[in-house]
């Protein structure tokens, strides 16, 4: 078995493997296969077949630029759908409360401030430094 794990890791140098473009495609074929079994359908195997052969050419692929470059497009996809990321989410939980994200000029470390205190004196936590802001 050991062998087989050499072999195997060998193969796989310089490939691309799983990114979240892969995950994706691999969940929409594992719910293809599930409903395959109940609607017998020529129609939905070859899509099955079909992507169940992108995905592993995605995965065995040296072109590794081109598939980070998919996965970017996916990803900006992903997040018009889904309303952003984690950032988002939190600048916009911030205004619910009545605060807003600032960037620290040194650090980029984000900063909540209340909103409609005019202009302020803040220090970072971050990195200790003072600046002003008009909020």
């Amino acid at each position: 078995m050991n062998g087989f794990k050499r072999w195997f890791s060998q193969f796989m140098m310089g490939r691309y493997g799983m990114d979240q473009l892969n995950r994706f495609i691999m969940y929409i074929t594992l719910a293809l296969i599930i409903v395959s079994f109940f609607a017998h359908s020529r129609m939905l195997s070859w899509i099955t077949i079909v992507l169940l052969i992108i995905l592993y050419c995605r995965m065995f692929s040296r072109s590794i630029y081109k598939r980070q470059k998919e996965n970017a497009k996916y990803l900006e996809l992903k997040a018009k759908f889904t309303g952003g990321g984690r950032e988002q989410r939190q600048d916009r939980k911030a205004s619910r409360e009545g605060k807003r994200v600032l960037i620290c000029p040194y650090c980029k470390e984000k900063l909540r401030v209340p909103v409609g205190a005019g202009k302020i004196k803040i220090r970072c936590p971050h990195c200790k430094k003072e600046f002003e802001e008009t909020v």
